[in-house]
């Protein structure tokens, strides 16, 4: 049972990662070709901002693509805690 529990951390972030690498492209589609003057960036339940100027747009992808990488070096890096912590028993 604590093999399991070992590995439900590492899938969330993955997971995490690619909600937010998702995310990212999303904003990257968006571009700065939007109506009016900007868009709102929701992630999950979240409001991360109601207005972004279309010229702002790009650096929230960039952003979300950031994020994306650090949830995964953090999954990979407590995957990799593990195979340490089995290969020392």
């Amino acid at each position: 049972m604590k093999s399991i529990k070992d590995w439900v951390l590492p899938v969330l972030f993955v997971g995490l990662s690619i909600l937010t690498v998702l995310k990212g492209l999303e904003l990257r589609l968006y571009g700065t070709d939007v109506d009016g003057q900007g868009i709102g960036v929701y992630f999950l339940f979240f409001e991360i901002n109601d207005r972004v100027p279309e010229n702002d747009i790009p650096s929230y992808a960039y952003g979300f693509f950031i994020s994306s990488l650090l949830a995964l070096f953090i999954a990979v890096g407590l995957v990799f805690n593990r195979y340490l912590k089995l290969k020392n028993k």
